[in-house]
């Protein structure tokens, strides 16, 4: 983030303080969300079909694929992706699946290719690019090639220490990647972010809808009493800023440290030392910008009342020391001691749902963001 923009939300922090006092802070404006969004099974379908399976998601971290040669799967959104670093140092995504019989060829999480990835029911063989080297006994497949039958290529692109996909092999091409990260590079723009060393994976299954995930996400205004006994002393009460995009939206949490930049020039404010960034990246991913590091968190759905959710850290610098360990396992604990309690009261929210789906939400005005989340899901799914 340019250095001029990051001295005016300072600056908007600092009016908001007083704007909170005298109790002016918000315009009063409510919304109803209908619950009933977070259980349907045909809505849940479209949302799959039509956002998580056909927009650029984030499968993994570029550091995963440190050598030409290396691969990993990802399941979780119902295609069989494999994403594999060429030997000529290029990182593609295919479906897993042999162009003969369907086969999947690879079966291990991840792991290693040291020459081509050969199927295992008739060995035909693919090399790192994809192409079809081998066919078994030839002689009886006439017309097959590999210009015909070479895997299933996916858009996939490495961005922000991130790579990208789109699942849909149907929808290749569609997609200019730096046109749909647009807002993220603005706020990205001018920040040091270092190698981006990926550290610490997690996963975890949750008993709920995976918008309930994001919206959690999009607000503070439960931070002093969702996160009382962890984070919540870090930040100050109920000001965080909101900042509405078309499509990626970000929001800041100014911490307690914020207070003392008052008694510092302009030219040495730091917004990321004063306060946590996150951007929302559409559909399921959310980035936490903190003053060393990035979080990245992604919750893919697994059906209406159950989402899969995974993180990673993304660091400066891979770890040289037992020092530099126990450092960062400590940000990555106190990080997932939070987003705990943010996922706890998901699940709470989808228990109460599933019993009774014919109600509302009522979102306030400090929770914008998540009206604007909810109604671009409409926009998409709508026939």
């Amino acid at each position: 983030m340019i250095k001029d923009k990051q001295i005016q939300i300072i600056e908007t922090v600092f009016k908001n303080f007083q704007k909170q006092k005298n109790k002016t802070d918000a315009d009063g404006i409510t919304h109803i969300i209908d619950a009933g969004r977070y259980t349907s099974l045909e809505r849940f379908e479209r949302e799959k079909e039509l956002i998580i399976k056909s927009h650029p998601i984030v499968v993994g971290a570029t550091g995963q694929l440190q050598s030409n040669g290396d691969y990993f799967l990802h399941d979780l959104t119902g295609t069989p992706i494999l994403i594999v670093k060429g030997k000529d140092g290029v990182v593609r995504a295919f479906l897993n699946m042999c162009r003969h019989r369907g086969v999947r060829l690879l079966e291990e999480s991840e792991g290693k290719i040291k020459r081509n990835i050969v199927c295992p029911y008739h060995a035909w063989a693919y090399d790192t690019t994809g192409c079809l080297k081998a066919v078994f006994h030839e002689q009886g497949f006439d017309g097959v090639n590999a210009e015909t039958h070479s895997l299933i290529e996916l858009d996939c692109w490495v961005r922000l220490g991130m790579l990208f996909v789109v699942p849909n092999p149907e929808l290749k091409g569609k997609f200019d990647i730096d046109d749909w990260l647009s807002e993220v590079y603005s706020i990205t723009e001018d920040f040091e972010f270092g190698d981006l060393y990926p550290y610490h994976f997690t996963s975890e299954t949750l008993d709920c809808n995976w918008k309930l995930v994001v919206d959690g996400a999009l607000e503070g205004y439960h931070f002093k009493i969702a996160h009382a006994n962890t984070i919540g002393k870090y930040f100050l009460d109920n000001l965080s800023l909101n900042m509405e995009n078309k499509l990626h939206s970000t929001i800041v949490f100014p911490k307690r440290a914020l207070e003392k930049m008052k008694e510092l020039p302009e030219t040495e404010w730091r917004l990321r030392q004063g306060a946590n960034i996150l951007i929302h990246i559409f559909p399921n991913t959310v980035i936490l910008i903190e003053p060393d590091h990035i979080m990245v968190v992604s919750f893919v759905p697994i059906d209406e009342k159950t989402t899969q959710f995974y993180s990673f850290m993304l660091l400066p610098t891979e770890p040289q020391s037992q020092k530099d360990k126990d450092y960062w396992d400590l940000n990555a604990k106190i990080f997932w001691n939070a987003i705990s309690e943010d996922n706890e009261m998901a699940v709470l929210q989808q228990k109460s749902f599933n019993g009774y789906s014919d109600t509302e939400m009522v979102v306030g005005s400090y929770e914008k963001l998540l009206v604007q989340f909810e109604i671009l899901v409409d926009e998409m799914i709508s026939p």
